[in-house]
């Protein structure tokens, strides 16, 4: 992502042409057009990008793969859907996960110094989100790259890269679901509050105050989603 000046919305770097695709798409699910049960049509993707359907192809199997795109004979390709129920299981699938890295990055010595400073930053650049863009779209794609950014940065340090991955896709698989309703993904004040919280309890080495900031942030997306899916 460019942050410099008041370019908020993705420049797409030089990756293989499937690479490019997904990264479309998933920012397309990060700025909130993409919602539930929306299409994803071979042919609209590739004129867009201005790609052959092949590549379009690879993402969507990919996308498959991830658990953020479904597809059927009947409806194609489709932005994944899911019942309350459904929801709530991925709910507590991310939250049991990363309490697992949260319990290592607060009992052993991983996070130093540096590592504090820039997760502090990441809380800041959060704090001044709103100033920072025109458009609504610009608002819902920078706070829900901020948030998936100080989350990624914790799952990274954690050297656990199987939960990493799989977290990264529950984050997209949720966030589909939260596009419904943008409401329920909180303002930059409330999110970058809860970051510092789980951050300040991270500095104090103890597993109980981690676990009791992390759910505080993660149940108020559940009781906002939840709420909003009835």
């Amino acid at each position: 992502m460019v942050t410099h000046g008041m370019v908020i919305m993705p420049q797409y770097e030089k990756k293989s042409l499937s690479d490019i695709v997904v990264a479309y798409v998933k920012n397309r699910i990060l700025s909130g057009v993409l919602k539930s049960g929306d299409k994803l049509t071979e042919a609209d993707i590739s004129s867009e990008l201005s790609t052959s359907r092949a590549p379009v192809r690879e993402a969507m199997r990919i996308l498959n793969e991830q658990g953020i795109v479904s597809f059927s004979p009947r409806r194609g390709n489709q932005v994944l859907e899911m019942s309350p129920q459904e929801v709530l299981e991925v709910f507590d699938i991310r939250i049991t996960l990363e309490i697992q890295i949260l319990h290592i990055l607060s009992t052993q010595p991983i996070l130093q110094e540096k590592d504090y400073q820039e997760l502090h930053q990441m809380t800041m650049q959060m704090q001044k989100g709103e100033q920072q863009c025109s458009t609504n779209e610009e608002r819902v794609f920078l706070l829900n790259t901020l948030d998936l950014a100080f989350h990624r940065y914790l799952w990274n340090a954690s050297e656990s890269s199987r939960r990493a991955q799989i977290l990264e896709g529950l984050f997209y698989q949720l966030l589909i679901v939260m596009n419904q309703n943008i409401v329920s993904l909180g303002t930059f004040e409330e999110k970058a509050q809860e970051h510092l919280q789980i951050l300040n309890a991270l500095k104090t080495n103890q597993p109980p105050l981690v676990s009791e900031a992390f759910m505080q942030h993660l149940h108020k997306y559940v009781n906002a989603t939840l709420a909003n899916s009835k």
